[in-house]
């Protein structure tokens, strides 16, 4: 008798996750956290979907895992479903790949800062009505630091001022003349004769 296939009560939650997410390719490793699978029982699984080589790495493209799911959700004997998906499978797919996601959130840019976030050089000010809305901004403002901290530095670090040569020469102008001074205060000062005559 075949073991029964744990993911399957979750069908309908595991391809609604990955019609909705923006990443573009999965790896063996985010189909065993994505179906809750053992790693050889994801390895297994991975090596009945079609993949497409990028690098060194073989991944599964999402539209080819949405399809899988949904002849999973089709089938009547999922059993024979997946001996012909594994039929199917003439090897690696040499498609070219048009582009790669590897993230389920969109990368953080300085435009998708939160409205309640104000910035100008050297100043930040948060608006926010409850605990919630304060931690979700914090968190979008980290997530800009992580991905994008060369551009945010760049616009909102406050501007040294250059040192002014001015300042620099009225400072060696003065110890000049406090050494001058010095001189000639000592210049003045003549030690007393304490030579008496007979």
């Amino acid at each position: 008798m075949p073991r029964p296939i744990s993911w399957l009560p979750r069908l309908h939650e595991i391809r609604r996750s990955v019609a909705n997410s923006v990443r573009s390719h999965y790896g063996r490793r985010d189909l065993e956290q994505l179906f809750e699978l053992q790693p050889r029982a994801a390895q297994k699984l991975f090596e009945m979907l079609p993949t497409v080589k990028i690098g060194t790495s073989l991944l599964v493209e999402r539209e080819a895992l949405v399809v899988f799911l949904d002849r999973v959700r089709e089938a009547e004997d999922v059993g024979a479903l997946f001996e012909q998906v594994r039929a199917e499978k003439a090897g690696v797919s040499r498609k070219k790949v048009r582009a790669l996601v590897p993230r389920d959130t969109e990368p953080a840019t300085l435009s998708s800062l939160p409205e309640s976030i104000a910035l100008s050089r050297g100043r930040l000010e948060v608006s926010f009505a409850t605990v919630e809305q304060l931690a979700e901004a914090m968190f979008a403002l980290a997530r800009v630091l992580e991905t994008d901290v060369d551009a945010f530095a760049q616009a909102y670090e406050p501007e040294m001022p250059p040192e002014v040569p001015e300042v620099a020469l009225e400072i060696d102008a003065l110890f000049a003349e406090l050494e001058a001074m010095e001189r000639e205060r000592s210049e003045r000062t003549v030690p007393a004769d304490h030579s008496s005559s007979d």
